[in-house]
């Protein structure tokens, strides 16, 4: 499915930096956003920790890109899902009293500073329930990443994710998948 929706928006793409105007809008309403076994550190102790972890993908699948005219004919953009599910060193997710995660794009490749960020999830929880594998961030809406795709020309055509989890963490690094569900509209 996401080869399909990329194999859209690039078209589109080329469309809007050649100049070429667009006669009709386009929804993407379901692109995927995978990124695979992403290493999570040890907790420092075994009581009550948190730990941080982040993972980087590129924003040009979402229609990003260095002519500022295209840019702005992205409406759009919402994440409705994302989702944590541990692959490698714990079988189960660990019950999570807090999970922050965060969205910036970095003002070049060598800084983690950054002019435009997101907040994703601010979620503070019980710690006692058992999640199983997979962790639904909860999102109680669609949260608007559009200020994300929009990079200036001098800014990197990268978003990058910082997850912050809390509670009691494993003591032994290991290992998560994410999986992001997006929309994108575009018009003229």
């Amino acid at each position: 499915m996401l080869g399909w929706v990329c194999a859209r928006i690039v078209p589109l793409g080329f469309l809007f930096a050649a100049g070429c105007s667009a006669v009709v809008e386009a929804e993407f309403p379901d692109i995927v956003v995978t990124r695979p076994s992403i290493q999570v550190p040890s907790a420092p102790a075994s009581t009550q920790s948190s730990v941080t972890f982040s993972f980087s993908f590129d924003s040009t699948k979402l229609g990003a890109n260095t002519n500022l005219e295209a840019q702005s004919r992205i409406v759009a953009v919402k994440l409705h899902q994302l989702q944590l599910t541990a692959t490698s060193g714990i079988s189960n997710f660990p019950p999570l009293q807090t999970l922050h995660i965060l969205a910036y794009v970095p003002l070049n490749s060598s800084t983690t500073e950054s002019m435009r960020q997101v907040e994703i999830a601010d979620y503070v929880g019980s710690g006692a329930a058992k999640v199983g594998s997979t962790f639904t961030v909860p999102l109680p809406e669609p949260v608007d990443l559009l200020p994300l795709v929009r990079p200036s020309s001098l800014e990197s055509r990268k978003i990058v994710v910082v997850v912050n989890l809390g509670g009691q963490m494993p003591s032994e690094s290991w290992e998560v998948d994410v999986s992001m569900s997006i929309s994108v509209k575009i018009q003229e």
